[in-house]
């Protein structure tokens, strides 16, 4: 396992003013802006997998006390964003292929499921598949990758609204969150989101067609794709990777 490096000072600094947070807000609100921050960080990899975040460091440079820190640091690694290990620190959690594979199951139990539900829902509510994708295209198109991954989840969650099942929804996401880092590392990697979109559209016609076999084959085989990524990113990335 490769030796875990230590986030600087100037890069949590960084970090902490891409949002002005209020000290007059409370700790609570302090707990919520530490989290936000280091999550989006953790996400896009600006703190990689096995960095070592340091709680004193990050209250200082957060302006914060220690306290919110360490509430935000229980909700990453509830979010299984970050290893607490006491007496030895906290840890950017790595990738971790069982975690990853749990994550895809989930997905295609439900998602594969509300697929078919959604080919019979109301055929207008059927048609906005295909204007979201649309605006993924043209997202790619101006290189913008989070608006890539805004309508690639936006596609995603439609699906689950049009079977009408919005609850189901906080499990996927839930799902979601912890293939978050392995989907924009493949988008900026081996340009996943290019391969996501085209099948993005096959899913949307065949929704739209109606054609709930189809739907389902083709959401099935889409959701199977990611896994593909974990090995093609291990080998890019093998410090990443556990």
């Amino acid at each position: 396992m490769a030796r875990p490096s230590f986030v600087s000072a100037a890069t949590l600094e960084g970090i902490a003013s891409l949002q002005p947070y209020d000290s007059a807000e409370g700790r609570g609100k302090a707990a919520d802006f530490v989290y936000a921050a280091l999550r989006r960080a953790i996400v896009e990899c600006t703190l990689p997998p096995g960095a070592a975040l340091n709680e004193p460091v990050v209250a200082e440079q957060f302006a914060v006390s220690r306290s919110p820190v360490r509430e935000a640091f229980r909700a990453l690694a509830a979010d299984g964003l970050l290893d607490i290990f006491p007496q030895r620190g906290s840890f950017v959690s790595r990738l971790e292929r069982g975690a990853l594979n749990d994550a895809l199951f989930v997905r295609e139990a439900i998602e594969c499921a509300a697929v078919r539900l959604a080919a019979a829902a109301p055929l207008a509510e059927r048609k906005m598949l295909s204007r979201i994708v649309q605006r993924h295209r043209e997202a790619l198109r101006f290189e913008d990758r989070d608006a890539s991954l805004a309508a690639d989840e936006d596609f995603h969650k439609s699906i689950v609204l049009l079977a009408g099942h919005a609850s189901a929804w906080s499990v996927v996401l839930s799902a979601r969150t912890r293939l978050e880092r392995l989907r924009r590392l493949a988008n900026k990697t081996i340009r996943g989101s290019e391969e996501s979109v085209e099948l993005h559209d096959q899913i949307a016609q065949a929704v739209i067609a109606g054609d709930a076999q189809l739907a389902e084959q083709l959401l099935r085989d889409h959701i199977r794709q990611v896994s593909g990524f974990i090995d093609r990113l291990a080998e890019i990335y093998p410090a990443y990777v556990a």
